[in-house]
């Protein structure tokens, strides 16, 4: 059984707040959730010629952290309203507790004087069970009910800004439209035939799948061939490079007077690196004896300067010549 759903339009100093939707519990309280009074559809009042429907009326009680209070469209002020039975009706099921925040309940003056007003609960309320008749709770538009309750009362919480349902109303269920049902004869074959189309198209695709794969795989086998020849020469540019740059100043002569290479084959990647490897190390060799020459010459000098020897930044240091004598003779013998 689908519960009916109803709204309130609340609006806040003539300014829209918003909609509130409730979800009505007909299944339990009938006679309670009819809800004339949110559609209107009852017209006027037989007994106050007022019309019947919450539409206009006010929310005329908000207690901060316990519920807010309204449903009297004959008065506004806590003191009227009017069912659409005409007559105060009785509790229809007093069994729910009031356990939760947003449910829907009946407002009374004692046992069995239900009419139009209700309340909505700011929090559970379980000092009130057994007296009031929950017949709905709230499901969309909860903060809506806080923000009114929010708003500053005088000292019978009245609130202080007026407080409106603009509009309400029953919500209507949709309904999902049915399927249209297949239709027989020939419609079948043409359904048959646009199948095996589908079924052929699928192959097809298939099928081109297949070629598109070989043809990457292809291609993807013929880049890494190119990436391989340009590997190799590459490394046969840069031999070439090495080879001229390695070449003595008779080769070269040799070149130019149209002479053959002294070498009988061409100089391999291995050789070339060792002979580069020896030139350097002969480079290094030469410097280093080169150095050698350069400090035996510092230190004939030094010793020719009688015994005074410059060090620094102007400092002077005094010198044993016989000292330095004997140093140079270490020095003739080690090298």
């Amino acid at each position: 059984m689908v519960r009916p759903r109803t709204f309130f339009d609340f609006t806040i100093a003539d300014v829209s707040a918003g909609r509130v939707v409730f979800e009505l519990f007909n299944d339990v309280v009938p006679k309670t959730v009819e809800k004339a009074l949110s559609t209107g559809e009852l017209g006027r009042s037989k007994y106050s010629d007022i019309p019947l429907h919450y539409k206009g009326s006010v929310v005329h009680r908000s207690v901060a952290n316990f519920m807010i209070q309204g449903g009297d469209f004959t008065r506004g002020n806590g003191k009227g309203g009017e069912s659409i039975y005409g007559e105060p009706f009785d509790d229809e099921d007093l069994t729910r507790p009031l356990d939760s925040e947003a449910l829907l309940c009946m407002a009374n003056k004692g046992p069995n004087t239900n009419g139009s007003q209700w309340f909505i609960t700011l929090k559970d309320c379980p000092h009130l069970n057994g007296k009031h008749v929950v017949f709905g709770k709230v499901v969309s538009g909860f903060e809506i009910v806080k923000k009114i309750s929010e708003i500053p009362t005088d000292e019978k919480s009245r609130p202080l800004q007026p407080v409106v349902i603009s509009h309400c109303g029953e919500l209507e269920l949709r309904k999902v439209p049915p399927k249209a049902a297949p239709a027989r004869g020939r419609s079948t074959s043409v359904s048959s035939t646009e199948r095996k189309k589908k079924r052929r198209h699928s192959s097809d695709s298939r099928g081109s799948e297949s070629e598109s794969e070989d043809r990457r795989r292809k291609h993807k086998h013929r880049s890494k061939k190119d990436k391989e020849k340009g590997r190799s020469s590459k490394d046969r540019d840069r031999t070439k490079k090495k080879s001229r740059r390695s070449r003595s100043p008779a080769d070269e002569r040799d070149r130019e007077g149209g002479g053959r290479a002294t070498s009988p084959h061409e100089e391999t990647l291995e050789e070339l690196d060792a002979r580069l490897e020896r030139e350097e190390k002969e480079r290094i060799a030469a410097a280093r004896r080169k150095e050698i020459e350069e400090m035996k010459k510092r230190a004939a000098d030094e010793g020719s300067s009688g015994g005074v020897r410059f060090k620094g930044r102007g400092r002077m240091k005094y010198r044993d010549p016989e000292l330095d004598r004997r140093d140079r003779d270490e020095q003739r013998l080690r090298y």
